[in-house]
């Protein structure tokens, strides 16, 4: 069944038996100007949300983005249910608690949404690796 004929509960289904536990970490983002370098400040906010997530490595179906060069050999190919928020400033842990990696966006606007049979299945999302203690508190 190619995917204009999945529908929300099969991609669930897929998500949720094949995948593994995803935590979504939350923060607000201020804005100090009038430096050099404007200074970003992140504060976590709220609590963790903890999800199922399909992880792939990159495949065939991204050369465009590799060769582009918006996505790097080790970047991760992730799945995960469409009521997931994924808008916002956030980092991900993929695998078990504690995580065993931390993981952010590859790129800006590298989460697809695709809406199929009139609703959002699932959301797509290219990620990279991020150095442990990148982040403030962490």
């Amino acid at each position: 069944m190619g995917v204009a004929g999945i529908t929300t509960s099969e991609a669930t289904a897929l998500i949720n038996t094949e995948g593994q536990s995803i935590r979504f970490r939350y923060f607000d983002t201020t804005f100090k100007a009038g430096s050099y370098d404007d200074d970003i400040t992140l504060v976590r906010s709220g609590t963790d949300t903890w999800v199922s997530g399909l992880v792939q490595p990159l495949g065939q179906s991204e050369a465009n983005l590799l060769q582009q060069g918006l996505l790097k050999r080790d970047d991760l190919k992730v799945y995960v249910d469409g009521t997931v928020v994924t808008s916002g400033t956030w980092k991900v842990g993929i695998g078990g608690s504690p995580p065993a990696g931390e993981y952010a966006l590859a790129e800006d606007n590298m989460v697809d949404s695709p809406f199929v049979n009139g609703s959002l299945t699932y959301q797509k999302m290219f990620l990279r690796q991020i150095p442990t203690g990148s982040l403030s508190q962490e």
